[in-house]
């Protein structure tokens, strides 16, 4: 199935989505600059860039729901999308936490706890992440108006294609 939400014939979801996680795992490596050398400027721009990840998370998001409307019901692609639209929230939601932790710290210095729940955010970002990839790469999700979209989890070995719970879904409304 094609992605309702697209740029010049290409997917908004997995476009947008580089930006956050990238500007969100820059924020924890600044994190560990502060931690590591006492340089508060570190603290600065890890304050920033966490702000910018959040937002952009919160925009990569709408078009991943849009994305995740046009999915069957019933189907291993939609519980798969359930639980990567779930588990983004909660990153996205672990940063927020961070970053109320650092409002009113001085110069946003980060306490060590805030640190602790941006690793966290990015652990489970690693796992919704994985989470995306099999949708696309392993369901077609977004990308092949013929999907496969109850492939078995590509651990299992067992090929997406020809498999016998191959479902084709014709054209989305």
């Amino acid at each position: 199935m094609e992605s309702h939400a697209k740029l010049l014939g290409h997917p908004l979801h997995p476009i947008l989505i580089v930006f956050p996680l990238g500007l969100l795992t820059a924020s924890l490596g600044f994190d560990g600059g502060y931690f590591s050398t006492s340089n508060s400027e570190f603290a600065i721009v890890a304050f920033w860039t966490m702000a910018a990840g959040i937002i952009g998370g919160l925009i990569a998001a709408v078009f991943g729901a849009i994305d995740w409307a046009a999915i069957p019901h019933g189907t291993r692609a939609r519980a798969i999308a359930s639980w990567h639209g779930i588990g983004n929230a909660v990153v996205l939601l672990l940063f927020a936490a961070s970053f109320g932790l650092r409002l009113g710290a001085p110069g946003h210095i980060p306490p060590p706890v805030a640190t602790g729940v941006s690793g966290i955010g990015i652990a489970l970002a690693l796992v919704t992440g994985w989470l995306g990839g099999e949708l696309v790469d392993r369901l077609g999700v977004g990308v092949d108006e013929g999907a496969n979209l109850n492939a078995p989890n590509s651990l299992t070995g067992r090929p997406a294609a020809g498999s016998s719970t191959t479902r084709r879904v014709d054209r989305m409304a």
